[in-house]
């Protein structure tokens, strides 16, 4: 909800929240079902015009974000959904398979996250409540709209994919992280204050980073489960040749 000093604050599960999502939500579903209703070469246009605005969109968030300078320890682009960020528009503009999957299996798995227990203190009157929200409706839209538009579909081999992509994230931020004192990944060193009640929780380090990661791989595998689950009903459905 909105604390008690106005549209300065931002409470998890309160209506303002509810309401954020809400919305974000609708503009998911307008955006899917503008590009259901398109002949392939304007879906192509549509495609490629959300790839070029989801790379200047990224592009004027992180600028903005460290117009001050940058804080090596907070501003660098390296949490998952900064790098999400990336795959994202670039997924649906070269329709590459290893993208649309690391995006499918980090979308749905991780970015939901933020619309769930989302990571952030600041109201409607501060602009980083906007660039947060816009950030994570742009990835699990494009994600939402590469399954439900562009059709894909994605098998074990996906999953694998994804994977890594995570262990590469995992090699370079991981030491980042120790290096610089930061929590890019929710994987650094820091005091319970400095880092969310919901990674505080999976208690201290390393084992809380471990965690972090043996959840994520889990719920890749339970992301794909659903797809080889309908697979196989429709395989046992298919109708079978008849011996001669």
């Amino acid at each position: 909800g909105v604390a008690a000093d106005g549209w300065d604050r931002f409470a998890p599960y309160g209506w303002l929240h509810l309401v954020t999502v809400c919305g974000c939500l609708a503009v998911i579903a307008g955006l899917v079902l503008a590009g259901r209703r398109l002949d392939e070469p304007y879906l192509a246009r549509l495609r490629h015009s959300l790839g070029l605005f989801g790379i200047a969109y990224w592009l004027a968030y992180n600028i903005w974000w460290n117009r001050n300078g940058v804080d090596v320890a907070t501003g660098l682009p390296l949490q998952i959904c900064d790098i999400n960020g990336v795959i994202a528009p670039l997924a649906l503009f070269t329709l590459w398979r290893p993208l649309r999957a690391t995006l499918y299996f980090w979308a749905f798995a991780l970015t939901t996250q933020a619309f769930i227990q989302p990571a952030l203190q600041y109201g409607p009157a501060n602009p980083i409540f906007w660039w947060f929200w816009a950030q994570h409706t742009i990835i699990l839209g494009y994600a939402v709209f590469d399954l439900a538009v562009l059709g894909f579909r994605p098998d074990w081999r996906d999953c694998g994919r994804a994977c890594l992509a995570g262990a590469a994230y995992l090699a370079i931020v991981v030491p980042l992280d120790l290096w610089l004192g930061a929590d890019y990944g929710y994987l650094g060193d820091l005091p319970a204050a400095k880092i969310p009640p919901f990674v505080a929780a999976l208690g201290r380090w390393p084992a809380r980073a471990i965690i972090v990661v043996a959840l994520a791989a889990a719920a890749f595998a339970v992301i794909e489960l659903p797809w080889r689950i309908a697979q196989r009903r429709n395989a046992a459905r298919a109708p079978r040749a008849t011996a001669i």
